[in-house]
């Protein structure tokens, strides 16, 4: 009978076991449906990796040839401007015939006209020429106060000073002060004077065969221009000549 009871109380307590097992059971299965879940913590958003900013693209530098207008194009003109100055500068066989051009300056101020054919308009130019360039023929001889050059010199300066000069006139009494003639020796003397002026070329056009010229006959006393002038030369066809290359066609007032 004992042992009957004690069987019936191990099995009581095995199903208590059981019981109590199913219960803890039951409370943790119902405790995890209504516990709250845990939020989860965000995740970290990625940090944004910055663009790289583009490199800059190097401006391809304009082309070298200018553009109309630019200092280079200026400078070109520039240039341009010098070459022509240069074809048109005044050479050696123009400024040969400063003093020429002098006399005829001087003696249309003194009340002349340009005129070959006039006597003491030609003799009075040719005495004006010979102060000036006289002393530049090899030949010129200075006696005393004058100055004497051959037939030969004064028919080149003559040649110089009139495009169509021919015979040498004989002097008029009105210049026998100005310019002599010594027939023995075929010379002539003229008085050393001069001085006081210079020419002051401004302009020169070559066209054809003739060379037109811009000048002024400038005070050597205050450097300002007394008169302004325009001439023309043109080649000199006398044979013989050593000095003057140009002949004067035409001068006048400008």
């Amino acid at each position: 009978m004992k042992t009957l009871l004690r069987q019936k109380r191990s099995h009581f307590a095995i199903l208590c076991a059981l019981v109590l097992v199913l219960c803890l059971t039951a409370c943790q299965a119902g405790e995890s449906a209504s516990a709250p879940q845990a939020t989860p913590e965000p995740t970290a958003a990625p940090e944004a990796t910055p663009t790289p900013a583009p490199e800059a693209t190097p401006t391809p530098q304009a082309s070298e040839s200018p553009a109309p207008g630019t200092a280079s194009d200026t400078e070109s003109h520039a240039q341009s401007g010098a070459q022509d100055a240069e074809a048109g500068a005044v050479s050696v066989e123009v400024e040969a015939m400063y003093p020429l051009l002098q006399a005829h300056m001087l003696a249309i101020l003194n009340g002349g006209t340009f005129d070959v054919e006039n006597p003491a308009y030609f003799w009075q130019t040719v005495s004006f020429a010979i102060d000036g360039c006289g002393l530049d023929f090899y030949s010129a001889e200075t006696v005393g106060n004058a100055l004497m050059l051959s037939r030969g010199v004064v028919e080149e300066i003559a040649s110089g000073l009139f495009e169509t000069a021919g015979d040498l006139p004989e002097i008029p009494e009105s210049l026998s002060g100005e310019i002599q003639y010594d027939a023995d020796a075929d010379a002539y003397s003229r008085p050393l004077s001069g001085g006081g002026y210079s020419v002051a070329v401004r302009d020169s056009t070559a066209q054809d065969d003739t060379l037109k010229l811009k000048a002024d006959l400038i005070s050597e006393a205050n450097g300002q221009a007394v008169a302004s002038f325009t001439a023309v030369l043109v080649p000199n066809t006398r044979e013989g000549n050593s000095l003057l290359t140009y002949s004067i066609r035409s001068i006048a007032l400008a």
